[in-house]
């Protein structure tokens, strides 16, 4: 089986997928895709071009995966033991789920509005609020790993690796003006991940 990897190295979504790629040590083919200036394959093969996308490769035929948390899931259940995904119907699994689409529907759209404004237009009047309403909802994450040591139990499953690149994000939008003081659980868990040498050196390489 052959791998491609159709990627940008800063986008949060792909991040997700090359941490799942180091942690279970998957072999595969990383090609950069400059955003909107997309490769002659993706023009051809994925009718709305975004990146990720997992291009698999197999005796049996080709099969393309284009959202980030799919793609994970198919990789932990595909290579090596299921290490990051709970096992279905458990509340563990559905609280993954749930954290998936809080972080779709809830948290990107407001980093999006920290990073860049209203329709992307950064109005400094407004910014205090956005600032306010990002920390709500940051608060959420805080107030889970009071109670456990990652977002669902014990142990990493695809809750944390979907989350843990968008609060990256938020630590590096404008040379870290978000103070994180405020949420030293969060500090705590992503150090173990964006604080590995792995990540800077593997996941984030060029």
């Amino acid at each position: 089986m052959k791998l491609e990897l159709h990627d940008y190295r800063r986008c949060p979504f792909c991040i997700r997928v090359r941490i799942l790629l180091y942690l279970k040590d998957i072999p595969y083919e990383r090609i950069h895709e400059p955003l909107r200036e997309w490769t002659d394959w993706m023009k051809q093969n994925v009718q709305k071009p975004r990146v990720p996308v997992l291009h698999i490769k197999n005796t049996e035929g080709e099969k393309i995966l284009l959202e980030s948390n799919d793609i994970n899931m198919w990789l932990d259940k595909n290579f090596g033991a299921i290490e990051f995904t709970p096992q279905e119907d458990t509340p563990q699994y559905a609280e993954m789920l749930v954290w998936w689409t809080w972080c779709a529907d809830i948290l990107k759209p407001q980093i999006d509005v920290f990073k860049y404004g209203e329709h992307r237009v950064f109005d400094e009047d407004k910014h205090l609020v956005h600032t306010q309403e990002l920390t709500i909802m940051l608060s959420q994450i805080e107030k889970q790993l009071n109670k456990t040591t990652w977002l669902v139990g014990d142990a990493m499953t695809l809750a944390d690796i979907a989350i843990i690149p968008f609060v990256r994000q938020i630590q590096r939008t404008r040379d870290g003006e978000y103070d994180f003081s405020l949420f030293p659980n969060i500090q705590t868990w992503s150090e173990k991940i964006l604080g590995e040498l792995w990540f800077t050196d593997i996941v984030m390489k060029k």
